[in-house]
């Protein structure tokens, strides 16, 4: 009888699922760096180091032609590889005076694909990032536009505009 619920016992841990480990990042109590960063969100102001502007209208950022952003690797993404994503909006206003326009990140030395946009409207950056590039447990991320607007192309308005940004976020590679 034990024989037979020690075998049961096995069969039944081996038949789990395995798990999702993906969306978990490593813990650390002393860091306040996350792997997710919205721009809105006042705990996240730490993490976007240089050329984000103010918060405007509670939910996105003007940024400059260079902009950086701090990111905590996620956890398995050195073993893996990651997803790095900018979610943001290149807007008419900008777009009628530039074109389209391209942008490229440097994550920690490693430079990564550039992609352009080529109309008004949703910005997506999506590219894979190496597992090599990701052994540190801090990221920089380094983005830079081709084009941006200098400052006082709007009157009144003394900032280099490139981009609209609401997000960035680095995801384990599935």
């Amino acid at each position: 009888m034990l024989r037979l619920l020690l075998v049961c016992l096995l069969v039944m841990a081996s038949c789990r699922p395995r798990r999702d480990l993906s969306q978990y990042t490593q813990e650390d109590p002393k860091s306040q760096l996350t792997s997710n960063v919205s721009v809105a969100n006042p705990k996240h102001e730490p993490q976007l180091k240089s050329g984000f502007h103010q918060l405007e209208e509670g939910g996105w950022r003007w940024v400059a032609g260079k902009f950086v952003v701090e990111l905590r690797a996620p956890f398995a993404s050195p073993k893996l590889g990651a997803v790095l994503t900018l979610n943001g909006n290149l807007p008419e206003i900008l777009f009628a005076r530039t074109g389209p326009v391209a942008l490229t990140a440097k994550l920690n030395n490693t430079v990564l694909p550039t992609q352009a946009f080529k109309a008004a409207g949703e910005v997506v950056y999506k590219v894979d990032v190496p597992p090599q590039a990701l052994s540190a447990d801090q990221i920089l991320v380094e983005f830079s536009t081709d084009k941006p607007l200098a400052p006082n192309t709007f009157p009144n308005d003394g900032r280099e505009l490139a981009l609209i940004v609401s997000s960035i976020s680095l995801e384990t590679r599935k």
